[in-house]
Formats: C-alpha cells, structure tokens, sequence
C-alpha cells in the first residue's frame, strides 16, 4: 500500500512538472501534429471511404474496449453502468464538433490511454482501496461492502467524475478524425461508410470476446489501427508507437502471481490460488470455492461449526433420489457434485459464463462434468428454460453470483432476468407432477429475502416457499413444490425453518419482473445517488462542450440531438427485450446491436435513392412503431416457439430504429454539415444514457414513452426549421 501511494505521488510530481515546463515541449508537439493534419488531408479520394470506416470502426472498437476494461478493474462501474459508455459519447462528439479545426490530436490518443489504463490496471490489485465500494447504499451488491462516511464517498464518486473526465478526452480526437475525413465524401456516402465501418468494429470486438483475448490483444488492435490513420508522419508513428508498447507493457504485468486472470465474453475471471484452497473470483469480487462433498453428512455431525459444505445437501431431503435435476447457475461445479452424490440419475447443468465451466472441468477435484449423467450447457439459464421441453423432479438455484454487468449496453445484469415472477412461472412449469424448486441466496438484508419470497409465492399462485437459514455466506434456501413434506428435514444447529417471519410480509419489497429486473434493488425508487452522479455528470459534459468546442451550442441541430436520444433509449429497449427472447448471451447482444446498425444502415441506403419524405410520414410511421412496440414487449414473456414468430417480434422491435434511421439520414440529405448532425446526435445519445436512468423507478417500458417525447421534439424541431427556413426566404424575396 506505501508502495502504491509512493508511486501515486511520484506520478503526480512528474506530471506536474511536464506540464509546467508545456512551453518547452508546445511548439514540438504542434509541429507533429501539423504533419498529421497534412497527411490526413492529402489522402487520395480512394483511400478517404476506407479510411472512414476505419476511423468509425475503431471507434466502436475503443469504446467497447473501453467499457469492458473499466469494469473488469472497477466493480464501480457496473453500478453506474452508462459512465463508461457517456464519457465516450461526450468525447466523440466533441471530436465530430472539431472536424474543421485546423489541427488533428489523432497522435495523443495512445499516450492518453497509456495514462488511464495503466493507472486503473495498477489500481485494481488493491482491492482495500475505497474505490471498491459500493457507493449506492439503496442497492445491494454481492462480495462488495457499501460505502459510509462522507470520505469515503468523496474517494469513490471522485473516482468516477476523474474516470469519466479523462477518459471523454481519450475520444476527442477519434471523433475529429471521422468528422474530418467524412466531410471530404457527400454527407449520406460517408455516413454508409460510417456504419459499415460500425459493424466491422463490432464484429471484431465479438471474435475477440470469443477468443477469451485479453485486454492486450485489444490495445494491440487498436495501435494497429491508429498506425495506419496516422500515415507517413514518422515523429507521430513513433510516438504511438512507444506509447502503444508501454501500454502493452503495463497491462502485461500481474501484481499477484498467486492469481490467473481470463477475460471470459462477459467479465474478467481469477482463479486464486493463494488462500490454500481454490477461489474463484469474478470482476476482482469472490465469486465461489471449488468444494469436494465426497465426505458430507450433516446427519452424522449434527452440531458441526463447518456449515461451508452442509448447506448443498437441503434440496435433497424434500426430493430423495431424483431422477431429473436441472442446475441453474452450477459455477464450477459444487451442486453438480452434490446431485451425484444424492444419485441423481440426469443432470442438466446450466452456466453462461464458458471459462467458469471450463475451469470447473478442469480443476474440480471430482471431475464431475466428465460423468456421463452430466450434461454441461453453456448458455442463459432463462432461455434454456424456456426453451427445453423436459420436465424435471428437481430444479436447484446454486449461488448463482455473477452479479456483474454484460455491458453497459445491455441495461441488464447476468442473472436479472433469471429472478423474476415470469422467469419463476416458466420454471414452475417445467417441474414433474411433484417436482420442486430449490433456490439459495446469500443474505443481503431481510428486503431481499422477503423480495424472493414474494416473488415465488406469486409465481406458485399464492403457495407459500419454506425457507431455512442454512448459515453458509448467510445463506437463505427457499423451498417451494407441490405436496412438499419435512418429514426427511434433520434438526440441525446450522439449519433453521424461517419460513414465519416471512408470511406477515411487513417488510417493504417490490417484486421484480421482466419490465423492472432490478433484483438488488428492494423497492422501486430513482435512488438519490444516482440521481447526484447524473447533475454531476450533465455538469461536467456542459463544461466540456463549451471548454473544447464553444460553437457546438450555437451550431446544433435540434432534430439530430434529440434522435440521437430517442435512439439511446430505443436501443437499450430493444436490446434487454431481444435479449429476453433469445436469451442474454454475449452472442445475441452482439448479434443485437450489430442489426441495430444494419438497420441504420438499410434506412441510410433507401434515403439514397429515393427523396425525402415529408416529415408527418417518417415521424408518423416511427412513432406509430414505438407504440407497437410498446404494446408487444408484454408478449416476449410468453413462449414464442418457431423462429417465424421470433423473427416477427424482431422486426417489430427493431423498427423505430429503422424509421428512426430515415429521420437522421433525412437531416443529412438536407445538407446539414456531417459534423453539426453526428455531434449533435452523439449528445443527445448523453441525454438518452441520462434519461435510462428512470427505468430504475418506472421499468424499462417507461423508456418507450420518453422515446416518444424526444422523438416528438425532434419532429417539433423539424417543424420549426422548415417554417424559419420559409420566413428567411420570403424575407429575401421582399
């Protein structure tokens, strides 16, 4: 820790002084960075479209590099899931905004994310650090202890304002770098060059994520591509370069060789091997201990302190020996290794995560996924239920703990969607005549048991679940089934019924569903801190706006600001509801956004060959969508068997983004400078990753009624154009 503060000073000190000593270096830099601007701009008309989707691609590239490193180091991000994502947007539209400045930065952006990532990857191997709190107390989080005092929050939310400060700098120059070369191509052209250049970025992100690669490969990626943007500019290939290999350098470098890190498709993964026995750790919080059961038997030592093993065996004294178990969220592997051992003859084991699975393979001492009553399934645990047409004696929710979010796009934890009334009733209807449900949880506070407890009476049509205090991690198992008996349930001083203190339901709990998935959240509220970081944030983004591009305001284009919000909030609906239809893989939210953009894509491609159409028919027939959406998301929690079915619902919800695509290439049609339409839409994003916040307190449904409010701004806004437009000319041709 001395170590780390001593080093944390000397930075401070170096940085200082450089910046102190800037009228030494100024002149040098601007000199390498005219050379840049002058290698951009004598690009030949061929190489331009290549270059922009290039310049767009890495874009999308850096920003889900981005959000992914951010979380993987800081669990603080998960819970202000849009910082990361915003503070890109603010960047890249403060870059479009700067496309006509005289020089480009293209050069400073490896030296700038040499600086924040080396920093947080240093950070994150002290995890005592006050920056690993949560710093919400109105939610509740597994492995991480709230914030209190008021320095700790100070630490934890200046953490954030410096991240997301710093971090919107690191874009500025991309965005300038696209702006800049699509003004030399017709606005729609440039913009098809854009998109595509959108779908390589994520494409490649998405084989990476597939490769388990970690954050080295992707800066590798990137560095290649900023080599090739920069040109023939020696000085500026060199800094990049040096820049690129200290960085590659840094992240290389583990602090603790006890640990082994894999960057899965959704979160960073740490096998532990320092504490005597295996622990597995996910985004840097404990996650699970790999166990052998072999020897379990409470009932031979009634009394035993050594409550860690005693809590797996409480599903199978209400279902001795059963024939078909289903395991959701089975980690490594200790349910499944329970399950045999109780001699059970069929075992589906369900975890999304695949390097949690393959390490349960590989280091479980009893190999339990190579036994041939074992069917290890690596996908969503709530597609696979509702999808699979077996019926099971027992379904058993492990500690399913991976309480880190997929990405800040996806507006869903991994597990939300699994914890709902609608995702209880599905696996309700995949139980045998007898069958029950078994699910573990680690007390959090008594709002969350009594939450879960709620939400399975519903989903059971007012039957009420046992529940026992099995002692292990504070655990709680709630039992619930037809015909349940506690005749085989032994008297044990680590188990105890709870079930009463429930029933009253005096306890204040909103029951979570699949428009308000937020399980950690006990009641429905727009929590005060939230509500702080959001001001803060607006604040900080308007500062920047004027500070680095004074004429963005007074050159906005109120029609592309507020798509750019709708949009925001169009595709977090789209993507957390696709992603309840085909499941919450990384491979379906991939899919997701890249037809997201393909769509944008399509609407840009029509806009081409035809003219444009009147306002009232494009905003008529995108808010007409969005109704139709809304009036359809109530139906993706009912089975929708057949991929004619689900390809309907896709189209459905995918719509708005299609209409709303012709509306923002309409703008381009009309001449409207790229870098005033795509800066503008780019804040407005900000807006719209602000305005999600209300999902917390009204549901993701809410998000299609604001939808409608900025897209009706944005026709207003057209409206207004037109008719100052008209009174400009008539002026004129008095």
């Amino acid at each position: 820790m001395i170590f780390g503060i001593l080093l944390g000073i000397v930075t401070s000190i170096i940085i200082l002084n450089i910046w102190l000593r800037r009228d030494k270096w100024w002149s040098y830099l601007t000199r390498f960075l005219e050379e840049h601007t002058a290698s951009v701009d004598n690009l030949t008309e061929n190489r331009v479209v290549w270059c922009i989707a290039l310049a767009a691609g890495l874009s999308l590239f850096a920003e889900l590099l981005i959000i992914r490193f951010h979380e993987s180091c800081f669990q603080l991000f998960g819970f202000f899931k849009n910082v990361s994502l915003l503070s890109c947007f603010l960047g890249l539209g403060i870059g479009y905004s700067r496309g006509k400045e005289r020089l480009l930065t293209t050069p400073l952006v490896m030296p700038l994310l040499l600086i924040q990532m080396a920093s947080m990857h240093f950070l994150r191997y002290y995890p005592s650090l006050p920056v690993f709190l949560n710093p919400n107390p109105d939610t509740l989080e597994f492995g991480m202890a709230n914030a209190s005092g008021l320095k700790n929050f100070s630490y934890v939310y200046g953490f954030m304002i410096m991240i997301f400060s710093f971090n919107a700098l690191c874009f500025v120059p991309l965005g300038q770098l696209a702006s800049r070369l699509m003004m030399r191509r017709e606005n729609l052209i440039a913009y098809s060059w854009n998109l595509i250049g959108s779908l390589l970025g994520i494409g490649l992100f998405s084989i990476l994520a597939y490769l388990w690669s970690p954050p080295v490969v992707w800066v590798l990626f990137m560095a290649l591509a900023l080599l090739y943007l920069i040109g023939k500019s020696y000085s500026n290939l060199l800094i990049t370069a040096v820049a690129s290999g200290f960085l590659l350098a840094s992240l290389s470098i583990s602090f603790d060789i006890s640990k082994h890190d894999i960057y899965s498709p959704y979160q960073i993964i740490t096998v532990d091997n320092g504490r005597g026995s295996i622990t597995l750790l996910a985004n840097n919080t404990w996650h699970q201990n790999i166990l052998a059961v072999e020897a379990i038997d409470p009932l031979k030592d009634k009394d035993s302190s050594n409550v860690l093993e005693y809590h797996y065996p409480m599903p199978y004294y209400f279902k001795e020996k059963p024939e078909d178990v289903l395991i959701v969220g089975c980690g490594m592997g200790n349910d499944v290794a329970v399950a045999l051992r109780h001699n059970a003859s069929r075992i589906d084991a369900i975890e999304i995560d695949p390097v949690i699975l393959k390490f349960g393979n590989i280091l479980h001492p009893q190999r339990v996924f190579q036994s041939s009553k074992v069917n290890p399934v690596n996908t969503d645990a709530r597609a696979y239920i509702k999808q699979t047409k077996k019926k099971y004696d027992l379904i058993v929710y492990g500690f399913l703990d991976s309480h880190t979010m997929l990405a800040s796009k996806s507006g869903i934890r991994l597990d939300s969607y699994v914890y709902t009334v609608e995702a209880f009733r599905e696996a309700r209807s995949r139980l045998k005549m007898e069958g029950i449900i078994s699910l573990s949880f680690s007390y959090l506070s008594d709002n969350l048991n009594q939450k879960i407890f709620d939400m399975l009476k519903e989903a059971f049509d007012g039957k009420s679940p046992l529940v026992y205090n099995t002692s292990f991690g504070n655990g709680h198992t709630f039992i619930i089934g037809e015909n349940l008996s506690t005749a085989n349930v032994p008297e044990l001083l680590w188990s105890k019924n709870i079930s009463e203190q429930f029933e009253s339901n005096l306890i204040p709990a909103d029951k979570a569903t699949d428009n308000w998935p937020f399980l950690y959240m006990p009641v429905k509220k727009f929590p005060l801190y939230y509500l702080a970081m959001v001001l803060v944030l607006f604040s900080i983004s308007s500062i920047f706006i004027f500070q680095f591009s004074p004429g963005a305001t007074s050159g906005i284009s109120i029609p592309c600001f507020f798509l750019g919000a709708g949009f925001m909030l169009i595709e977090t609906k789209g993507i957390t509801e696709l992603a309840l239809l085909y499941g919450s893989t990384w491979v379906v939210l991939s899919a997701v956004i890249a037809a997201i953009l393909i769509m944008a894509f399509l609407a840009n491609l029509l806009l081409l060959k035809i003219n444009i159409p009147r306002p009232s028919v494009t905003y008529g027939l995108l808010l007409l969508s969005i109704i139709a959406g809304l009036q359809s998301s109530s139906l993706i929690s009912s089975s929708f068997s057949g991929w004619s079915n689900k390809m309907a619902m896709t189209i459905m919800l995918t719509l708005p983004v299609f209409f709303g695509g012709i509306a923002f290439s309409s703008e381009l049609k009309k001449s409207i400078p790229v870098t005033v339409a795509l800066s503008s839409n780019l804040l407005g994003a900000m807006l719209g990753g602000f305005l999600e916040y209300n999902s917390m307190k009204y549901g993701f449904r809410s998000l299609y009624i604001l939808a409608l409010v900025l897209y009706g701004l944005a026709f207003l806004g057209v409206v207004f154009h037109r008719k100052t437009k008209a009174g400009k000319m008539q002026v004129g041709n008095a």
